[in-house]
């Protein structure tokens, strides 16, 4: 069984190119601790350093965070130019590495799982503070979507690897299977993220009932559908008809197209630490990805119409939104495709 590790995919050259569109960085003594610089040091292989790099990263973003509750804005902005920093550093060390299964290993695997998670954190926290710290936000954000390219460029390989707005038409076995991201842990998801969602208390209920991998992925996919018939409906001047209330009513289109690319996140980052942490059969992954592989190829589709009226009504984060919702569609359709044992094209 052929299982795929789909995620966010650009043109990105094997060779990070972090470095070559930035100015000098400062050098790694002053990026790390003493205690980290001191393992860097004792350890060349290229794995333990891409662990060592993920670990860096999680404090980094723990003190990031720390920075922002104490109205720290000074230390904050620093603290983003030195993450953007390490993430140069982390890109230069695939860029040195030569050994495919090194590239491909399971530390890199996590690494770019917990990419997507800090730059959705990232993403998150750049919403709370004042505008003009905004833009160091961005930059820091953008490399590090950078480097999880690059690790992307190194799972994936050529054949699997699209341009971002089109949307297009997958080898491994399952300790090495991983999908794409930020995204959803295994664990039910707390009240604190709803809003960030945008999926509805029934929906997460749903969510914290169904614990194993088959029922999660139909929850998502419903969560999923359920937005793009109300975005349709909306479109088409449609009247609700059901006798209970509509539970989406409220909801903007961004809201609905938000949750609708969380949904498909979910499935990807639920299929992903399932395979990679071993905690669910092949049989399990397979229908999983059978389900998404189907209703993926429905929901493609019906993207590029809610695309159309971002540009009619000129709505550039719509817009911006709908570009992403594909992107991570495109992803679990190639992923799925892949997973499910389909040859590279």
């Amino acid at each position: 069984m052929t299982l795929l590790f789909p995620a966010l995919m650009l043109m990105v050259p094997l060779v990070s190119p972090l470095h070559l569109t930035q100015g000098a960085d400062p050098p790694l003594t002053d990026l790390l601790t003493e205690r980290e610089l001191r393992e860097y040091q004792r350890k060349p292989r290229y794995r333990d350093r891409i662990n060592l790099f993920r670990e860096v990263f999680d404090r980094r973003v723990d003190l990031l965070q720390r920075y922002i509750q104490r109205d720290q804005l000074d230390e904050m902005a620093d603290l983003l130019q030195k993450i953007s920093a390490l993430s140069h550093y982390a890109g230069e060390q695939s860029s040195n590495a030569k050994n495919d299964k090194d590239l491909r290993s399971s530390e890199v695997k996590k690494l770019e799982i917990r990419l997507r998670k800090l730059i959705e954190t990232i993403n998150d926290l750049r919403t709370t503070v004042p505008f003009e710290y905004v833009e160091g936000f961005e930059n820091t954000l953008r490399t590090l979507g950078q480097l999880r390219k690059t690790l992307l460029r190194q799972l994936l390989g050529e054949a699997l690897v699209g341009n971002r707005t089109a949307p297009a038409k997958g080898t491994g076995d399952l300790a090495s299977f991983s999908f794409h991201p930020g995204g959803f842990s295994l664990a039910a998801p707390p009240a604190r993220l709803q809003s960030r969602d945008r999926f509805t208390e029934e929906e997460y209920g749903k969510l914290q009932l169904h614990q194993e991998l088959e029922k999660r992925v139909e929850v998502f996919l419903e969560i999923a559908e359920a937005r793009l018939e109300e975005i349709q409906r909306r479109m088409k001047g449609g009247e609700w008809e059901e006798e209970k209330e509509n539970p989406l009513e409220f909801y903007t289109y961004w809201d609905m197209v938000h949750a609708y690319r969380r949904a498909i996140d979910g499935i990807l980052i639920n299929i992903d630490e399932k395979a990679i942490y071993k905690t669910a059969s092949e049989k399990d992954i397979r229908k999983s990805l059978e389900k998404l592989n189907k209703m993926i190829q429905v929901f493609i589709p019906q993207l590029e119409p809610i695309k159309q009226l971002a540009i009619d009504r000129k709505d550039e984060s719509l817009y911006r939104e709908l570009e992403e919702a594909q992107e991570i569609s495109v992803v679990a359709q190639k992923g799925s495709l892949y997973g499910l044992g389909a040859p590279a094209q």
